[in-house]
């Protein structure tokens, strides 16, 4: 019975993890809202009745593709390519090819992402998930940024206040045919400004 059991739950597993990539492919390609269930078990190549086994309705397989894209969000962003230096000693190198990263990610699934930003004011459930995700994700950042900077003081802080302008650089960079921007200069402005929050007077003996 183990036998049976065990490749039927790793073919179970797959056949979900298909699915969520499956979702993640047609957001990009279409959005949230202008995607069914209907193409994503089309594109994940089973029918209909096989995603349902998965997931409750078109929501769920959303809140379910959330969890999936935050917990595989650095092989989806490529944070972990060779651009990223396997032995971070270099605070401004991390922060560099970390915001390359993420702008590009942004980029690529515009749509999904403007859609999420308004779910997350009009629907309770994504709400919740999207705020529990983020704080997971930012005592994450906040133990990894901590190991750059001389002492502790208000780090939790700082790293807020760099993550939004980080995240506020990749909103332009979405939009830059309206603002005609150089991405480069961009990049080291943001840059900047966050090692001036997170080191303070310390940036300029870098």
């Amino acid at each position: 019975m183990e036998k049976t059991t065990r490749p039927v739950q790793a073919r179970s597993q797959k056949t979900r993890e298909n699915l969520l990539k499956a979702a993640l492919s047609m957001y990009e390609k279409k959005g949230y809202h202008k995607t069914t269930v209907d193409d994503i078990a089309a594109e994940a190549g089973v029918s209909t009745g096989i995603a349902y086994r998965y997931f409750r309705n078109k929501k769920d397989m959303f809140l379910s593709v959330i969890s999936y894209g935050a917990e595989n969000i650095e092989r989806i962003a490529e944070i972990d390519n060779a651009d990223i230096p396997v032995e971070i000693t270099d605070i401004r190198q991390y922060l560099e090819a970390v915001l390359k990263s993420f702008e590009a990610f942004h980029i690529r699934y515009r749509d999904v992402h403007e859609e999420l930003e308004g779910l997350q004011h009009t629907d309770e459930d994504v709400r919740k998930l999207y705020s529990e995700i983020t704080d997971e994700k930012m005592k994450d950042v906040t133990s990894r940024l901590s190991a750059f900077l001389n002492n502790d003081t208000n780090i939790r802080e700082k790293t807020y206040a760099s993550i939004g302008i980080m995240e506020q650089h990749c909103h332009m960079m979405m939009n830059n045919a309206l603002y005609g921007l150089d991405a480069g200069v961009m990049r080291e402005l943001t840059v900047n400004a966050v090692m001036s929050i997170l080191k303070g007077a310390e940036c300029s003996d870098t």
